[in-house]
């Protein structure tokens, strides 16, 4: 690879080639950020993660914090240019990227060296060629990881799959010290209910504003780290995004798992409740009725408790032929053990043999008890497949 000298129009034409390629068209966030890094790059811009932050997702507060917004934005540009260069752009002479820690843009040129291309004699070695790729074909289709059932059509190459990370909805403005802040309120999980909020108490306008980004507890980058890791033993790419910012037609485009709390009524507790034949979650109780076998139950999903908690595991049909499999509990512990639980190739064909047989849907329950948010002892309650 050589550096490349192109003119401006020219590394236009470059990324609106990228930009309306299949790999970007249903990208809306990649498509507009590639745009938006490739201008300020021309423009000289000192390009970090603050600036980022306020001049293309519209922040109004300035911060050198780390900013996971913009560090998952990007993250997933890179693999969508990745993606694109792998199929669509595979023949492509110029090349752009996005360097690991920049977020200039830098175009390259790839080429093999004149002289290597000229000493080849092509009619000598195509048989040779075409022996080395028989080869690599059977051992690749010989030592193939195989897919856990219960992750089939989830782990695919034919329909995308979304992580959607249960973040909180925040407000900013008067603490109860009398400062500034961020405040989470758990009955105001939307930008909808903090204006419907408003109409009723006005008072609180001049005080009071949607915060400009939300937050997230420990158990997403735990779930993360598991489910990438997966993933990534299936050489499958895992797009990560966040649920307060998502919305209905967003997890329509694939397959979905969602890690996160039950507390900040998230989009997928509604999947849930349609997706499943027993189970329903309501008013922070899980209701398991109408079981031919089971008698009907009730469990109260929410606890004073910090250390021991309720986690429940579905995987149900999702909407337009798509699948959902969902990760449920308020605290740390619950989420963290039940994503690890299913992660584990042993423990994912145990739970299989002993509790699905022929089924392919499921809803499961568990008691997870930890310290300091952290799981140390994980129990089935129990397990349904539908």
């Amino acid at each position: 690879m050589i550096n490349a000298k192109l003119t401006t129009t020219q590394k236009q034409e470059i990324v609106t080639k990228i930009r309306e390629s299949n790999t970007f068209k249903k990208a809306s966030t990649s498509n507009a950020l590639l745009q938006y890094l490739n201008e300020a790059t021309l423009k000289g811009v000192n390009l970090k993660e603050s600036v980022i932050d306020i001049e293309f997702f519209g922040s109004k507060e300035v911060s050198d914090k780390n900013n996971p917004r913009v560090r998952v934005n990007i993250y997933n540009l890179r693999k969508k240019i990745a993606q694109y260069y792998e199929n669509e752009g595979k023949d492509d002479v110029w090349h752009l990227t996005i360097d690991k820690g920049q977020y200039e843009v830098r175009f390259f040129k790839k080429q093999l060296s004149k002289q290597l291309v000229k000493r080849i004699k092509w009619v000598h070695i195509i048989p040779y060629v075409a022996l080395v790729i028989t080869l690599f074909a059977l051992i690749f289709t010989n030592t193939s990881p195989k897919t856990p059932t219960i992750w089939k059509s989830i782990i695919n190459k034919e329909k995308p799959t979304n992580l959607f990370i249960g973040d909180h909805f925040g407000i900013a403005g008067n603490t109860i010290t009398g400062g500034v802040g961020w405040t989470r309120d758990f009955n105001i999980n939307s930008v909808n209910e903090f204006y419907e909020l408003l109409e009723k108490k006005p008072q609180l306008k001049v005080s009071q504003k949607p915060a400009n980004y939300t937050y997230t507890t420990r158990m997403a980058a735990l779930a993360t780290q598991q489910f990438e890791r997966l993933f990534q033993h299936y050489n499958q790419d895992l797009p990560i995004r966040f649920s307060t910012l998502t919305s209905i037609s967003e997890i329509k485009e694939g397959n979905a798992i969602y890690a996160g709390p039950i507390k900040n009524n998230n989009q997928f507790i509604h999947f849930f409740n349609e997706g499943n034949p027993y189970f329903e979650i309501k008013n922070n109780k899980l209701y398991f009725h109408n079981h031919t076998e089971r008698k009907d139950t009730i469990f109260n999903l929410k606890t004073t408790e910090i250390n021991e908690e309720y986690a429940i595991v579905s995987r149900y049909a999702g909407i337009e032929n798509t699948e959902h499999f969902v990760f449920f509990s308020d605290h740390d512990i619950g989420v963290s053990a039940t994503s690890e639980l299913f992660t584990n190739l042993d423990s994912i064909e145990k739970f299989t043999n002993t509790h699905l047989k022929d089924k392919s849907h499921f809803t499961a329950l568990f008691k997870v008890k930890g310290q300091n948010r952290t799981n140390t002892d994980i129990k089935l309650e129990m397990a349904v497949g539908f």
